[in-house]
């Protein structure tokens, strides 16, 4: 048993030895073997990425298949290798792997858009041959053909990677391609409409056959075709078989509509059309080359569908929007157009069925009642019932889109017994005409909505303005339309020219009320005083005038010295020189902007006197104890009178005093100390062209602020002089001067 066992042991251990001695060998081999695999799929998709651009050996129309199956292949042995690889590897390896799969994906859709562009290449030509057959037939055929296949193929196109890659590609197919298709479509669409059309004719649908028609003959019209007189001679047939016919309809505006005929007519009159809906026609006109009739109708009403008959076929069309409302009792007045069309609606309570009576206006025709058509036109008055809740709806518009309804209302009655028992009236409304084109003569302006820049004349004809394109003027001086409307006034007279498309001309020729020109209430003049009061050599002026005016100002006894112009809300200002000194006199007028200077006429509608001088200390009276204390002194300080240089006296201050008045003395030796009014019993009070003081106990102490420097003495000896005095104006607010003279003495 020993030997046995000894053996087996012995052939253990050298088949470990034997796996530990080739193991790591193979590792190194194989992992040798997967580099090198790895390297071939990378120089594989690089040669496939420069086959497949053309920055390499691209052309956009050689497929390379060699590359493409190489670098797939190369890809595929480095897969099945790391298969048997460690978890570590895979990933290492894999990762080396994203560049070259990247090419290969790449790479196959340059392959697919190849692939799709000869395909696309192939319909084209063969559309090419059905033109050169000039078979319309086939050219129809192969034109489906082709155009479908495009839309599937340039899909493929759009994959590919790389702009100027894939712009070779689509270039070498879809320019030519869509060339083709941007040549032919309109014969292929005309040659379709023209078979429709013929087919429609022998199966007697005359209306479908004339639209067809129609659309074909537009196209006809509007561009160049290939076949165009054999199509021409097609279409013209066919029509010429059709009964004569309305092929189409344009609303034009509210009253107006445009039909399209299917033939040329010489003559039309009104009643060869009808409508539907409530809709009446009051006149037709025949374009010259009698394919068009321009129709007149009654206000067609909004959300409503029409339809026009005329011999053997109808057209329809829709009107957009929604009727306007007017309601009861409404206290804000409506601004309408003749062509809206309006609603009232009201309930009468704990009625069913109930009589009513609807007062219609002069210039408004009643539409419908609770939806019935009102078919007694031109009535000053209408009967008619509520429903079953007692509530009634009317529509209604003008009688007349061309005459203004102004300052209307409209009031329906409950009627009992044949007596009107209750009356439920709507707000004011005005139902404004559309303006004429051309002159505008001097009319006069009777409501104005800036909002919506318009405005409307006395007669009731409403002018809108365009806001880029139009002339503005004021007094006949071109303004910007800011300034326009802050000088239009209800009163206003407008002149000019009036275009709903080309520039119109809007002139304010006459102004019905200007808004004088008026100084800012600080240059009021006081009571009591010779003029506003100023100290220096300038004066800002400013208030207000008409917006846009220019002011003009002159100087004493009439020097122009300069103009300004009021912005668009009416302010402005001007800066002028005074004389020192001196009473300075201005005179100030205004007038449209644009015209020359004014001459002086005397004193102007607005007037300042302006008067220079210093509000300052004059004499101080001297004390009268003579110990050096000044509490209990009484000092009056007389105010300078304002004087010429000759000394003639132009004005006298007076001093207005307010509550924390003060006064800052210093004496020889530094003593510094401040006195306020109504503080430690000193009292400021005002006499006359001058003021007083008196001067109450001296506080020591910091807390009260007085004493603010102790000097030598630590007291007030000898002649003070004023350093400051606070809080004393004169009637316009100066502040009281002094000279370094002024000193209080003899305390």
């Amino acid at each position: 048993m020993r030997n046995k066992s000894g053996k087996l042991i012995l052939s253990t251990l050298v088949a470990t030895s034997a796996i530990i001695a080739v193991t790591p060998g193979s590792q190194v081999e194989a992992t040798s073997n997967l580099n090198q695999l790895v390297v071939d799929a990378q120089n594989a998709g690089n040669v496939l990425k420069w086959a497949i651009s053309v920055e390499g050996s691209a052309d956009g129309v050689t497929q390379p298949w060699k590359q493409f199956n190489n670098a797939k292949q190369a890809i595929g042995k480095v897969e099945a290798a790391l298969a048997k690889a460690s978890f570590s590897e895979k990933l290492k390896y894999e990762s080396l792997l994203i560049e070259p799969k990247t090419q290969l994906q790449r790479a196959q859709g340059y392959l697919d858009a190849i692939t799709a562009s000869s395909k696309i290449h192939a319909k084209t030509n063969a559309l090419s041959l059905a033109v050169q057959a000039n078979n319309l037939d086939q050219v129809e055929k192969a034109y489906h053909e082709m155009t479908a296949e495009f839309r599937k193929q340039t899909i493929l196109l759009d994959r590919v990677y790389g702009q100027s890659t894939r712009d070779r590609i689509r270039g070498a197919v879809k320019g030519p391609a869509e060339k083709l298709i941007s040549e032919l479509k309109n014969d292929v669409t005309v040659h379709m409409l023209a078979k429709g059309a013929q087919e429609d004719l022998n199966r007697g649908r005359y209306t479908e056959a004339s639209a067809k028609v129609y659309e074909a003959q537009a196209i006809l019209t509007a561009e160049t075709l290939k076949w165009e007189k054999s199509l021409q001679a097609a279409i013209n047939n066919i029509n010429n078989a059709l009964p004569m016919n309305a092929v189409a309809v344009t609303r034009v505006d509210n009253t107006t509509v445009l039909v399209k005929l299917n033939r040329s007519i010489s003559s039309v009159k009104a009643s060869d059309f009808t409508a539907n809906n409530g809709m009446t026609i009051s006149s037709a006109s025949l374009s010259s080359d009698g394919f068009n009739v321009t129709l007149k109708t009654s206000v067609q009403v909004p959300g409503t569908t029409y339809t026009i008959k005329y011999k053997n076929g109808s057209v329809s069309f829709a009107v957009p929007g929604n009727i306007s409302p007017v309601y009861i009792g409404d206290k804000n007045i409506q601004h309408k157009e003749t062509t809206e069309v309006l609603s009232l609606s009201t309930v009468f309570k704990n009625t069913s069925n109930q009589a009513v009576r609807i007062d219609i206006p002069a210039g408004v025709k009643l539409i419908s009642v609770n939806g019935a058509a009102n078919n007694n036109a031109g009535a000053k008055s209408v009967n008619a019932q509520t429903d079953k809740n007692g509530a009634i709806q009317i529509v209604f518009t003008s009688n007349n889109s061309n005459q203004a309804a102004l300052d209307k209302t409209i009031a329906i009655h409950k009627i009992v017994k044949n007596k009107a028992v209750e009356t439920q009236t709507s707000g004011v409304f005005n139902l404004y005409a559309p303006p004429k084109e051309g002159a505008i003569g001097n009319k006069t302006v009777r409501f104005i909505d800036n909002k919506n820049n318009y405005f409307v004349t006395t007669e009731g004809v409403k002018y809108s303005w365009k806001i880029y394109n139009d002339i503005f003027q004021n007094e006949g001086i071109n303004v910007s339309l800011d300034s326009f409307k802050s000088g239009l006034d209800i009163g206003d007279t407008i002149n000019g020219e009036y275009h709903q498309v080309s520039t119109s001309l809007f002139n304010i020729s006459k102004n019905a009320s200007i808004a004088a020109v008026k100084l800012d209430t600080k240059f009021a003049v006081k009571a009591g005083t010779s003029g506003y009061r100023i100290h220096g050599n300038k004066v800002e002026l400013k208030g207000t005038a008409e917006p846009n005016y220019e002011l003009f100002f002159f100087k004493n006894n009439g020097t122009s010295i300069g103009k300004a112009k009021a912005d668009s809300k009416g302010n402005w200002t001007f800066v002028a020189e005074v004389d020192t000194n001196a009473v300075t006199d201005f005179s100030i007028f205004q007038q449209t902007a644009g015209k020359a200077i004014p001459a002086y006429v005397g004193w102007g509608e607005t007037t300042l006197r302006v008067v220079e001088g210093p509000f300052a200390v004059g004499s101080i009276t001297e004390g009268t104890s003579k110990d050096d204390d000044l509490s209990n002194e009484k000092i009056t300080f007389t105010v300078s009178p304002v004087q010429y240089a000759n000394g003639a006296v132009i004005a006298q201050d007076q001093a207005i005093i307010t509550k924390q008045a003060s006064i800052i003395v210093v004496d020889g030796d530094g003593t510094k100390v401040k006195y306020t009014n109504n503080q430690n019993k000193t009292i400021f009070s005002q006499t006359k062209g001058a003021f007083s003081i008196d001067f109450g106990l001296l506080s020591t102490r910091k807390s009260d602020g007085q004493l603010i420097d102790q000097g030598k003495d630590h007291k007030l000896t000898g002649p003070l002089t004023i350093v400051s005095i606070e809080g004393i104006t004169n009637e316009y607010g100066l502040q009281i001067q002094t000279k370094p003279t002024n000193q209080i003495k003899n305390y």
